[in-house]
């Protein structure tokens, strides 16, 4: 049995078996309050946003306008995108071990990895900028093993240009290349050339629209990113335990644990002058070891921000673990399975708890911690607003419109009730609705209000109204016997701004 070919079938499989399987559940349930924040944004297209560059939302809309403002349309973008990683998963496995079985178990693992494989149901900006970041390194590696042609560095400026276009993180391409370059001899002759220094450029014009919209709005995305959410920062004992809770339930303990030693024995092997490992290293250890730093110094990390250099690991875990397997004698080899074996099943049964709990609640989350439960009961909500919005519209002849304290709240309105009722988000925090928002044109005008159990403050505290409050409807949502979400919908009239400013 030749079974090269038999696990390059596998991986086929594979990629098909995990796309349809996101194809069949990703339209049963609403938008994620980020999808619905960023299908927000397709439907006022820009050169970029406020809290990132423009990619998602340009894709968002491709494929809405081609099938309609669904959640099957808004995601179906991450299912592509998800097979064209699995490709170059593979394709960076053949090129660097020639084995299809690192191709196969890359494929696996990096489908089973909570922050790959649950983050797959939605469509957000890491995913197409995840797709250049691999595509840069299988061609870096190519041009670099193979002394390729020169151009070949305007696709890789292009490559991270894009990148940039869907998160900011692509711009970590730029310091992996150099120390790739500068650690390996055979590399160093591309310093004396121009065309590494003109991918830069060619990278500078691909991510243009985005200093150009940042210009005509005073920088406030790089303002946001590189100080305002930072003015708190410092390195805590909180802020460290964050990091390491986070990235055990993004990664899986025994996961992070594999991929964390194949880094380490990636690196020593890269400086033992294997140039496949210096190609995964570089583009591995220093976007983890960044993200480390960062996450432990601000107190506003996310736990997915350095999973770019998990990519990689990825091909480096499986590839040393196989490499293992076939040296190792019986005895040892079969603890190296077994310890794979048991990874893999902890992550096979994280993936069927989540997906389970998607549609059938059996986890012990606390309703308003339960990150499922903003899936669920906007279509309802959705309906109750355009009926309010239908009848204050036909009784007061003043404008009406449908206002939130959160752009959660006012992103999910707008999709709800498919863009039929206009929605403002008025608060003190910036956000994307600060662009759109004119507070002095809402003014006099009366308001249909919404909170829910996350963001529950009574409006009559939050703004002014020159009449009083009224709570017109309270809108339960259940699942699994118990009530896991509630929407109030309020109503004021002569809407006059936030409480918070000086009275005019």
């Amino acid at each position: 049995m030749n079974y090269d070919n038999y696990y390059r079938r596998l991986c086929a499989l594979a990629i098909l078996g995990f796309s349809l399987f996101r194809l069949s559940v990703m339209g049963r349930t609403g938008l994620g309050d980020s999808e619905s924040y960023y299908w927000a944004w397709s439907q006022r297209l820009d050169w970029s946003y406020y809290d990132h560059p423009p990619v998602v939302a340009w894709l968002i809309r491709i494929f809405t306008d081609i099938g309609g403002d669904t959640s099957f349309m808004v995601r179906m973008p991450s299912v592509l995108l998800f097979i064209l990683i699995g490709w170059l998963l593979y394709r960076l496995a053949m090129d660097m071990f020639d084995d299809a079985r690192v191709a196969f178990y890359s494929i696996v693992t990096f489908n089973l990895i909570p922050v790959f494989g649950i983050a797959a149901l939605q469509m957000v900006p890491d995913i197409p900028s995840a797709a250049c970041y691999l595509a840069y390194i299988l061609i870096i590696h190519r041009l670099l093993t193979q002394n390729g042609p020169a151009w070949v560095w305007y696709i890789l400026g292009g490559l991270i240009g894009l990148g940039m276009l869907g998160k900011y993180f692509a711009v970590l391409l730029v310091p992996s290349t150099i120390i790739l370059v500068a650690s390996v001899p055979e590399y160093r002759h591309w310093f004396k050339k121009p065309q590494p220094y003109l991918m830069g450029v060619t990278a500078i014009a691909m991510f243009f629209p985005v200093l150009i919209w940042n210009f005509d709005h005073n920088w406030p995305s790089f303002r946001f990113h590189l100080v305002e959410r930072h003015s708190g920062a410092g390195f805590t004992l909180q802020n460290i335990g964050q990091l390491a809770g986070g990235q055990i339930l993004y990664m899986t303990p025994l996961y992070l644990g594999g991929l964390l030693w194949g880094v380490w024995a990636g690196t020593r092997r890269a400086f033992a002058g294997d140039r496949r490992y210096a190609t995964l290293a570089a583009f591995s250890a220093p976007t983890l070891v960044f993200f480390y730093i960062v996450c432990a110094w601000t107190n506003e990390s996310e736990p997915h921000w350095p999973a770019f250099g998990y990519l990689s690991a990825i091909v480096m875990m499986i590839a040393l673990g196989i490499e293992r397997w076939d040296s190792y004698s019986y005895k040892r080899a079969r603890r190296l399975r077994n310890g794979f074996i048991l990874a893999t099943a902890m992550a096979i049964a994280g993936f069927a708890a989540f997906y389970t709990h998607l549609f059938h609640p059996i986890l012990p989350i606390k309703p308003k911690y339960d990150l499922v439960n903003e899936l669920y009961g906007w279509d309802k909500v959705g309906q109750e607003i355009e009926n309010v919005y239908k009848e204050l519209s036909l009784s007061r002849p003043e404008p009406v419109f449908a206002l939130a304290h959160h752009w959660v709240l006012c992103s999910q309105m707008m999709f709800a009730t498919g863009g039929g009722v206009p929605v403002a988000c008025i608060n003190e925090r910036m956000d994307q609705f600060d662009f759109w928002d004119d507070i002095d044109n809402l003014r006099g005008k009366t308001a249909i209000i919404i909170t829910d159990l996350r963001f529950d403050e009574p409006p009559d505290q939050l703004y002014r109204f020159e009449k009083s409050v009224k709570k017109i409807k309270e809108i339960p949502i259940w699942r699994g016997g118990a009530m896991v979400r509630k929407f109030t919908i309020w109503t004021g009239e002569g809407f006059g701004g936030l409480a918070s400013e000086p009275i005019r």
